[in-house]
């Protein structure tokens, strides 16, 4: 692709920005959707009572609540993408996350126009494409872009990786690239993509602090799930041997052994944040305090099937 014959300016860092507004709204609603969702499931359990099928509800309501926060950290990335010129990179920005290329290491940019339609996998819909395909005459892509029609993509082909991304004067951009390109780069830079804010916490790419932390939630769903399938079944008032007061048995309402499933949630909670926290500054510590929540839900469990079955 060939740059346009204007006038040299001053290279100053300059940004181009996709077309967003299909991309956000579409997020948006999903977004929105998930929200409700877990606000109705929410408002279900809140006036129900005791039972396994407000303990369903609950947990359905976290679910989406999650999805909710998934969806809008993507609509956020479509919101915030935007390709940023300065003085020796291009950076892909895509929310949380910075993709450096050096513009030394673009060998040629190829208008999307003249090639086949790609078939992205990752994040697909209208208005939002962003992961992988495998290009013909450029190989295996990484997509950050919002195109409506191949017309809208230009590829960017490296020493290592390539690119597509959505540019609609691909005339202006492609002479920023080649003006910084003819004056080689002021300092070298390394190809990488990095993240920012929470996003790069190093506990998101440790495969075994997030299993840790997935048996310790799903330890306190199974740990919820007894208390509150066994609740309905026990008598207003009952006797209570949790917690353990020195062999005295004390009696009293029923309502006192959900406090079980209240304290496992509550130690997943904190132990998750913390053990993220923790994990950023010593590896071993942050697993430890994760992989400890899924013993102590299976401690409370034991507790909560003594505590019910002599109640």
């Amino acid at each position: 692709m060939h740059a346009s014959t204007r006038p040299r300016r001053k290279l100053e860092p300059v940004a181009f920005k996709p077309p967003r507004a299909l991309g956000v709204i579409t997020g948006g609603g999903f977004t929105a959707w998930a929200a409700i969702a877990a606000g109705v499931a929410a408002q279900t359990a809140l006036g129900a009572e005791a039972e396994l099928k407000t303990f369903v509800a609950w947990v359905l309501a976290g679910l989406c609540l999650a999805l909710a926060v998934v969806f809008g950290n993507w609509t956020y990335g479509v919101f915030s993408l935007a390709y940023m010129i300065d003085r020796d990179t291009l950076t892909i920005r895509w929310g949380f996350r910075r993709i450096v290329v050096p513009i030394e290491a673009i060998q040629r940019m190829v208008p999307g126009r003249t090639l086949d339609e790609a078939h992205v996998s990752g994040l697909n819909w209208w208005g939002c494409h962003v992961g992988g395909s495998d290009v013909k005459r450029i190989g295996y892509t990484l997509f950050y872009s919002t195109h409506t029609s191949p017309d809208e993509l230009l590829y960017l082909v490296t020493n290592e990786e390539s690119y597509a991304i959505t540019v609609l004067d691909q005339a202006a951009f492609a002479e920023e690239i080649q003006a910084r390109a003819e004056l080689g780069p002021v300092e070298p830079h390394l190809q990488r993509s990095e993240a920012t804010g929470l996003a790069a916490l190093p506990f998101w790419r440790d495969r075994h602090a997030l299993v840790a932390a997935g048996i310790g939630a799903a330890a306190c769903v199974v740990l919820g799930g007894y208390v509150f399938a066994r609740y309905p079944g026990l008598p207003r008032v009952v006797e209570l041997s949790f917690p353990a007061l020195g062999g005295v048995v004390r009696v009293g309402d029923k309502d006192e052994l959900l406090r079980i499933a209240y304290l496992g949630a509550g130690i997943v909670g904190v132990n998750t944040v913390m053990g993220m926290l923790l994990h950023a500054r010593e590896r071993a510590a942050g697993l430890w305090l994760m992989a400890s929540t899924g013993l102590l839900q299976a401690i409370l469990l034991a507790a909560a099937v003594v505590a019910f079955g002599r109640a």
